[in-house]
């Protein structure tokens, strides 16, 4: 039967596993496992092998993030105007450099450059791949879709430290002494930059489209690229969102010896093993119960977690807790960002993707900054728990923008 003849409501347009989603999953999922291979050993790196301070280490750990925040006025307007595909495959390759100049540059001075230039293919890649898997997407199966988007780069998560740290105990079982130590580091870097441009085939697979007229006309005024109002509520909630989760996902190992709970890592694995579960769970429930009922139920959800961490001076305890927060997260996360690209026209998505992944950078500034004030008067527990703060305003911001985001979808549906 030819395809040309289907009716707009065949089954085959509700499906979320089409072939441009699929592709865009697979290049996220290896994205996720080249970062999550080399992320962990950024500090380390730093000290043991550039010989910087500890304060310069810091720096050097978040420098992208700054430097990706700082350029989404910039990333915004280019995403909307210019092609997004060949664009995408343009910020892989330039990732796949990144990491091959961590190799083979060894100095305080290149790490600096390349990592600025990090911080500018990220401020592309997630707002792209985002966009483009979203576009791609039956609205009635948006929640699942999205749910499912992030999945496989959790479950790469649970495993490319590991390898990043296999690789790099590697160098200094083949070599002695600092030039085994540098090996090893270039083993992971390496890794990390095949597994980027190994991340392009699936891309290059995906249809090249033209940037349609209507999207072409609203790229031309570049200023109203960079932000999109509509979006910003919604973003507000995400950057509290990600505040109240920064206690334990940056201090996680400070809590642990703190309260003398052994092998931590296992944290990391079981939150991943458990997203699995719960993401696709977390997308069927928000598809037939709706959003505006199930967020809240995540975000409570999330609330208890907190407490059961920072209350935690067992290992079990601890990965119940983890548990727990994978269940709130798997419906809060996916959820929220689902609901910040819905608040835009499909030819304007780049734009909320930009503003969302802005607030998301965001998030991830101001809550490390947030639990290091708390620690400095208390202590890690009490960091961790601190999260209800934030938490408590996501809430009450969700409720009080939600029903604005549902007059906002009627105007978007009358359009």
């Amino acid at each position: 039967m030819n395809a040309e003849k289907l009716p707009s409501h065949t089954p085959e347009k509700l499906t979320i596993l089409n072939k441009t989603f699929i592709c865009v999953f697979l290049a996220q999922a290896l994205l996720s496992f080249s970062q999550g291979s080399v992320n962990i050993l950024i500090a380390r790196y730093a000290r043991e092998s550039l010989g910087v301070s500890d304060v310069v280490m810091g720096n050097l750990v978040g420098l992208y993030f700054g430097v990706a925040m700082a350029m989404r006025p910039v990333a915004g307007p280019l995403s909307a105007k210019l092609n997004k595909r060949n664009l995408l495959i343009a910020a892989y390759f330039t990732g796949g450099i990144v990491n091959m100049g961590y190799a083979l540059f060894n100095t305080t001075g290149a790490f600096v450059a390349f990592r600025v230039l990090q911080g500018i293919q990220y401020s592309f890649m997630g707002p792209l791949t985002m966009t483009m898997a979203v576009n791609s997407l039956p609205e009635e199966k948006m929640a699942s879709g999205v749910a499912l988007y992030g999945l496989g780069g959790t479950v790469m998560q649970a495993i490319s430290p590991n390898i990043g740290l296999w690789l790099r105990d590697l160098g200094p079982r083949l070599t002695d002494g600092a030039e085994g130590l540098t090996r090893g580091y270039q083993f992971a870097f390496y890794f990390a930059a095949a597994t980027l441009v190994l991340a392009v085939i699936p891309l290059m697979m995906i249809s090249n489209k033209k940037t349609p007229k209507d999207e072409t006309t609203a790229a031309e005024k570049w200023y109203k690229n960079i932000v999109s109002r509509h979006t910003i509520p919604m973003t507000i909630v995400v950057i509290l969102a990600g505040i109240a989760t920064a206690g334990y996902r940056s201090y996680l190992d400070a809590f642990a010896h703190e309260a003398g709970i052994p092998n931590i890592g296992l944290f990391a694995t079981v939150t991943a093993l458990t997203m699995l579960l719960a993401r696709p769970l977390s997308g069927r429930l928000m598809d037939r119960y709706g959003m505006k009922n199930i967020i809240p139920i995540g975000m409570d959800v999330l609330a208890v977690s907190l407490v059961v961490i920072s209350r935690s001076r067992t290992l079990l305890v601890v990965l119940i807790g983890g548990v727990i927060s994978s269940f709130g997260n798997g419906v809060v996360t996916p959820g929220l960002q689902a609901l910040c690209i819905q608040t835009e026209t499909p030819n304007r998505r780049s734009v909320a993707s930009n503003t969302l992944f802005g607030g998301i950078d965001l998030g991830f500034y101001l809550g490390p900054l947030w639990g290091g004030l708390v620690v400095s008067q208390f202590n890690f527990s009490v960091t961790i728990l601190s999260g209800l703060i934030p938490l408590l305003l996501a809430f009450l911001c969700f409720c009080f923008f939600f029903p604005k985001f549902t007059r906002r979808q009627r105007d978007i549906e009358t359009q």
